[in-house]
């Protein structure tokens, strides 16, 4: 199987030199939130997959559906929910409607 290289670009956030003391926070810890957030972020948006988003932070994609539960961000698209839904009660409407020979 041969992998294709994907070309990475840095991102730079600014911020003050005093947050790492007030979080208690390492700069490594603190870039680590930044791409959990990021990444997190453009999945919620439906801009990346599961997937995408745990190979770019090096971790299975298990772990990343538990990460989401950590930020609170749901592994179900809330659109996909509401439209099965609206599946299952048209289904259930015409077998209660059904006519009977």
């Amino acid at each position: 199987m041969v992998f294709k290289e994907e070309m990475m670009t840095t991102l730079h956030i600014d911020y003050p030199e005093d947050l790492l003391e007030q979080t208690a926070q390492t700069r490594g810890d603190l870039e680590l939130l930044a791409r959990e957030a990021f990444l997190i972020r453009l999945y919620d948006l439906g801009k990346i997959s599961s997937g995408k988003a745990a190979e770019l932070l090096d971790m299975t994609r298990r772990d990343f559906l538990d990460l989401l539960d950590k930020y609170g961000v749901s592994m179900f698209d809330a659109t996909q929910d509401v439209a099965a839904e609206a599946q299952r009660a048209i289904e259930a409407s015409c077998i209660q409607h059904k006519p009977t020979d």
